[in-house]
């Protein structure tokens, strides 16, 4: 039975830069095409939440919630300090592969996304304890972007734009079902 030993690593580009992934302890990454010199990840263990992510089709980009939790009070401080450096920063969302030993044989960058929102819950009690949790909402770059209604251009438009602009003069002579041959009118 094949047995595998993979973790999640979530790299933010903020200032400072923050680097966690799925597993216990630090664990030093080295440099690839994302990182650009070794760096030491944050283990969050089953604090991380990352949520299946989608392919960007037919222009329908997602957006994710990525949730730390469980965090101390200083944590939280020191992400109320960074929230604005995050917003809009590159996510890079990768799989650490480790061998027989547990050292990273490879690591695969699979999405790579925008931050929008960093935010910090309110401590919240449960059974005697309180649990405090930081959640960081990204999204394909794609989804910033508005796509601009469907016009219909006309002369007038047009010469309100700009007065001297005749390119739309024609434009009242097309209607449906008649067709134009290219080039100059003869």
């Amino acid at each position: 039975m094949a047995t595998y030993r993979e973790s999640i690593v979530v790299r933010i580009d903020c200032d400072p830069v923050c680097l966690i992934y799925g597993g216990f302890g630090n664990l030093l990454m080295p440099a690839d095409s994302v990182i650009p010199a070794p760096e030491t990840a944050l283990g969050a263990a089953e604090l991380l939440n990352v949520p299946d992510i989608e392919g960007l089709i037919n222009g329908s980009a997602g957006r994710y919630e990525f949730t730390v939790s469980g965090v101390t009070p200083h944590m939280t401080r020191l992400a109320l300090e960074d929230a604005p450096s995050v917003r809009n920063a590159r996510v890079d969302v990768g799989i650490i592969k480790f061998d027989g030993d547990w050292n990273i044989a490879a690591v695969e960058w699979e999405a790579v996304l925008e931050a929008r929102a960093l935010t910090v819950s309110r401590p919240q009690e449960q059974d005697g304890q309180i649990t405090r949790s930081i959640s960081l909402t990204v999204a394909h770059g794609e989804t910033q972007r508005a796509r601009a209604p469907n016009s219909h251009f006309t002369d007038q438009d047009q010469r309100r734009r700009s007065a001297t602009d005749a390119i739309f003069s024609n434009v009242g002579g097309i209607s449906a079902g008649t067709t134009r041959r290219f080039g100059p009118n003869d």
